[in-house]
């Protein structure tokens, strides 16, 4: 019994879609692009008649089927991803010293001149903030 369903189960992989069996059945459809019409027109006696004989279409339909194998691409070996390289829109500003030169605070005094005997005393002043008890 085994046999018998292993080798109908070979036959059905075999022969699945290439053999049919029994033909598809034709089905009727309308086919609208097809219809003819006829319009008479008549004068009897003074007055228009109007005749229309219309037909319409229908078209014998068969199914194909079939098993239509569509191609895969298949790769064997694992290509890098190639990305493109964009150069950029804009280009950096020149790079520029973090710290600007040493000036001295005071001008240099120059040797000939006169150096004053005194001068007045300053204090250093210094904020207080306010509302902070130091």
């Amino acid at each position: 019994m085994k046999v018998a369903i292993i080798l109908c189960s070979v036959l059905a992989c075999a022969f699945a879609g290439t053999l049919p069996l029994v033909p598809a059945a034709s089905n009727l459809v309308r086919a609208p692009q097809f219809d003819s019409a006829v319009i008479q027109s008549d004068r009897l006696g003074g007055n228009f008649a109007y005749s229309t004989v219309e037909a319409e279409a229908y078209a014998a339909v068969s199914p194909v089927v079939q098993n239509v194998q569509t191609p895969v691409a298949v790769s064997y070996h694992a290509s890098p991803v190639q990305v493109p390289a964009y150069s950029p829109a804009y280009l950096a500003a020149p790079a520029v010293p973090a710290f600007a030169p040493a000036v001295p605070a005071f001008a240099p005094v120059p040797a000939f001149a006169p150096v004053p005997a005194f001068a007045p005393a300053v204090a250093a002043y210094v904020p207080a903030a306010s509302g902070v008890v130091a």
